[in-house]
């Protein structure tokens, strides 16, 4: 059996684990600074484990980056704190 060399082939992306659910971007957001997520009031609960969560590990990785997630009426809202 014969095998082709082939040069300058990009290695793919390693991916790990399941896709993000959602791909927040607090890398980018300044103290202050606010991201609001439209989700039905019937899933509210559920999506707010989620995302705190997502929020939780970004924190472990960033310690010098603090966030608050509230409820609202009509979603979820993310503040960057410090």
């Amino acid at each position: 059996m014969e095998f082709e060399i082939k040069k300058g082939i990009p290695l793919p992306k390693h991916t790990r684990g399941k896709p993000r659910k959602y791909d927040l971007p607090l890398e980018d957001l300044e103290v202050d600074d606010n991201i609001h997520i439209p989700i039905p009031k019937t899933k509210i609960t559920q999506e707010q484990k989620i995302i705190r969560n997502f929020v939780l590990r970004f924190s472990y990785k960033n310690p010098n980056k603090k966030f608050t997630v509230r409820q609202l009426a009509d979603g979820i809202g993310i503040w960057r704190i410090k």
